[in-house]
């Protein structure tokens, strides 16, 4: 999904990358809005995204922002690469000003993202970016901390009419092991949208169940990504089972999987 990127290093925090509504940096710092948006734009299109940083603070905060391309790796981690790396990214059509500003206590920044879409054909699907702001350090005393926090807002947009939801589980494994037996089940993401998973693993043997697992709530696979699901289960007597996974990935069906194990 991604290749030759390097992940981003920052001094400071990274709060509130996937909150719904409004990122905040909880004691210090600042609020963003919206932390994450979804919202179509056809070919050839432009539209300005209204962002807003809050400064609920007695003092000011400089803030700088930052477009950044990023990806989900199989394990659910987040890998941040400059604008224009992946083959959906959206932040190469864009720009943002102003990029560098004061918030007065207990004011507020509008920030504006404009998003150019070219009249390309083949344009399909999802494209994403994230835009960071990240605080300047205050000044602080010789022996104290200074921090520096940095809020996230993910902004998605589709090509109407072009959106596919799909996906399918590729592979199963079972392996027992001192804390029981562990389960991983891989799920691809083949549509061109990001999808969210929920389902189960049921254990059978013969035609009873043995146990009834929660393999996934909510975990998000990007355009593109693949997931590993790993769940961990009780310890199995000796013999034959099968392990059986659904998930809902919010497409017309569910997908499903299904393996046979030994334990010995």
């Amino acid at each position: 999904m991604i290749s030759r990127w390097g992940i981003l290093g920052w001094f400071g925090l990274v709060l509130a990358l996937l909150i719904p509504q409004v990122a905040d940096s909880v004691e210090i710092g600042f609020t963003v809005t919206p932390a994450k948006l979804e919202i179509p734009i056809p070919p050839g299109a432009s539209y300005n995204i209204p962002l807003t940083v809050h400064n609920p603070n007695f003092d000011s905060v400089h803030v700088q922002a930052q477009m950044v391309d990023f990806g989900v790796s199989a394990n659910g981690s987040y890998e941040f690469g400059r604008v224009g790396s992946p083959p959906y990214s959206l932040l190469k059509w864009a720009s943002i000003r102003p990029r560098e500003f004061d918030v007065g206590p207990g004011t507020s920044q509008q920030v504006q993202l404009t998003i150019q879409v070219p009249q390309t054909p083949g344009l399909s699907g999802e494209y994403a970016g994230i835009v960071f702001f990240q605080s300047r350090p205050p000044r602080a005393p010789s022996k104290g901390v200074a921090f520096s926090v940095r809020i996230a807002s993910k902004i998605y947009e589709t090509i109407p009419g072009t959106v596919k939801i799909d996906g399918a589980i590729t592979k199963m494994t079972a392996t027992s092991g001192g804390r029981g037996e562990t389960y991983h089940v891989l799920f691809k993401n083949t549509g061109n949208a990001h999808v969210y998973l929920r389902g189960t693993l049921v254990i059978q043997k013969g035609n009873g169940t043995v146990e009834q697992l929660q393999l996934a709530n909510g975990d998000l696979v990007e355009r593109g990504g693949e997931r590993t699901l790993e769940i961990v289960g009780k310890r199995l007597d000796p013999g034959s089972y099968q392990a059986i996974a659904t998930l809902d990935y919010g497409g017309k069906t569910n997908t499903g999987g299904e393996i046979a194990f030994e334990v010995r």
